[in-house]
């Protein structure tokens, strides 16, 4: 349960990457509410989850295409309470993603 939670937690991390890329949306509180949304498709922890986005930026006033984006998704998988099977992390999937801005159609806010 823990590695499907792994690379489906990879998978969240990738979409919202590519979300982040072409700035949809662009206001920190949606992004993560519809990150969070796909956490909760996944293990139904999403309410709990860290969602973060940070710009690398050429310029320092305005993201731009060709700057970098960072989106890092963090949450507790599915715990089947086995107590000789003890998950890695307790449990915890962190996935970090990077990636190239493709599109700016309005100035995305920062997420830490």
């Amino acid at each position: 349960m823990y590695f499907w939670a792994m690379q489906g937690g990879s998978d969240v991390a990738r979409t919202a990457a590519r979300r982040a890329a072409v700035g949809d949306p662009a206001t920190c509180a949606d992004f993560q509410r519809a990150v969070r949304a796909d956490i909760d498709s996944l293990t139904g922890s999403g309410a709990t989850a860290t969602v973060t986005r940070g710009y690398e930026m050429a310029m320092p006033s305005a993201v731009q295409v060709g700057d970098i984006v960072t989106v890092t998704v963090r949450f507790t998988s599915f715990d089947m309470q086995l107590p000789f099977l003890p998950f890695v992390h307790e449990g915890t999937i962190t996935s970090t993603v990077k990636t190239r801005v493709d599109f700016v159609p309005q100035q995305p806010e920062t997420c830490s």
